[in-house]
């Protein structure tokens, strides 16, 4: 295996199963059929302020890591869930087809790097003859995307009226917009920050702090008097907060 595909090859004569990491802001996934396992979503050391200056140059191939990207909320879900899918169709495999896997984060550096071995490790435990290959691992350091700032004021005002439990008809009534106008605005929000659910959404949205406690915070920060849409159905107003 070429130094540039860095990765880990079972003992096994018999490869069933290669896993690619890689970085979707390389804009250069890999090809073929596979099952796709989305990383984004878990912790990312360049991102964490207390971890990044030593982690940064790391990889996920670096023991400390690795186990910062498995210990994220929802990194056993989806490794579990990956595996369990990549056995059942190594089981049903009668002419000796491989079943791939590519595992993607932003750079294909930590996140996919990590969750990649972590699988291949389990497959292996499993029986199965399992080869990695790691193509964007020696790749220069993506900027960082900062993806949060992406996110409109009318998708953050959704997103914090839900964060204080608001459903999706009380949301567009204090947004003064129809319910379906409030609800693409939360998916807009959700599909923003890379989030899974809503719920995941809203979390997301603490964790990177664009989601405040206090009510002045959505105040100040969207300054919603200004914002505007196309036709009177899409202009927004500042939430009500005493209501």
């Amino acid at each position: 295996m070429t130094s540039d595909l860095m990765g880990s090859r079972s003992p096994h004569a018999l490869i069933q199963t290669v896993i690619i990491s890689y970085g979707d802001g390389h804009h250069d996934a890999p090809r073929g059929d596979a099952l796709r396992v989305d990383t984004r979503p878990l912790r990312n050391p360049p991102e964490d302020p207390a971890v990044r200056a030593r982690m940064l140059h790391s990889t996920g191939l670096d023991p400390e890591v690795r186990a910062y990207v498995l210990s994220s909320p929802g990194a056993e879900r989806l490794i579990e869930r990956s595996t369990r899918r990549a056995l059942t169709l190594l089981g049903q495999s009668t002419d000796g087809r491989r079943v791939d896997l590519h595992v993607l984060c932003g750079g294909g550096r930590h996140r996919s790097v990590a969750v990649a071995e972590e699988v291949a490790d389990r497959l292996r435990t499993a029986g199965y003859g399992v080869e990695t290959e790691h193509p964007h691992i020696t790749r220069p350091i993506l900027p960082a995307v900062t993806w949060p700032s992406l996110i409109t004021e009318h998708e953050l005002a959704a997103l914090w009226l839900l964060a204080r439990g608001l459903h999706h008809t009380e949301i567009a009534k204090k947004l003064k917009v129809r319910p379906e106008t409030a609800g693409r605005l939360l998916h807009g929000a959700q599909g923003r920050l890379r989030a899974r659910t809503l719920a995941h959404a809203v979390a997301r949205g603490y964790e990177t702090g664009i989601i405040q406690p206090a009510p002045l915070q959505l105040a100040d920060h969207l300054r919603l008097n200004a914002a505007h849409r196309e036709g009177e159905h899409h202009h927004i107003t500042r939430p009500d907060f005493d209501s």
